[in-house]
């Protein structure tokens, strides 16, 4: 199983408006959460976990849209984006989607769901 942020909208400037900001702040706040595990120590149980959370804090709604760990777009982007990573890493069989990640409001993370069902599942098989 693979897990993706996902925010499927008609118009694609208007997903990535909607997804950007509540994205970035969930990587913060992730990042953030993380950093205090480390503390600034290395642990033999957990070796290179402060390389992992260095790399997470430089991840951005940009690079996981452009790397593919976010499916952010029109039902037609979305189509493309998971088709793309599904080439990319050789097939995959389940994705599990954060649709209301952060500040994502019900009503937008609903409209994406439906629109999802509608227009992007029965393009993918």
């Amino acid at each position: 199983m693979m897990a993706f942020h996902m925010l499927c909208h008609q118009d694609s400037a208007q997903a990535a408006n909607l997804a950007r900001g509540p994205l970035n702040r969930y990587l913060k706040t992730l990042t953030a959460a993380a950093s205090d595990w480390t503390d600034g120590a290395n642990s033999a149980d957990y070796q290179g976990y402060d390389k992992i959370v260095a790399a997470l804090s430089q991840e951005t709604f940009d690079s996981q849209v452009a790397k593919g760990a976010a499916w952010v777009g029109s039902p037609a982007d979305v189509i493309e984006q998971v088709r793309e990573y599904d080439r990319l890493i050789g097939g995959f069989e389940i994705a599990s989607l954060q649709v209301n990640f952060n500040t994502v409001s019900v009503q937008d993370a609903e409209v994406s769901m439906r629109l999802f069902a509608k227009e992007v599942m029965p393009n993918l098989s």
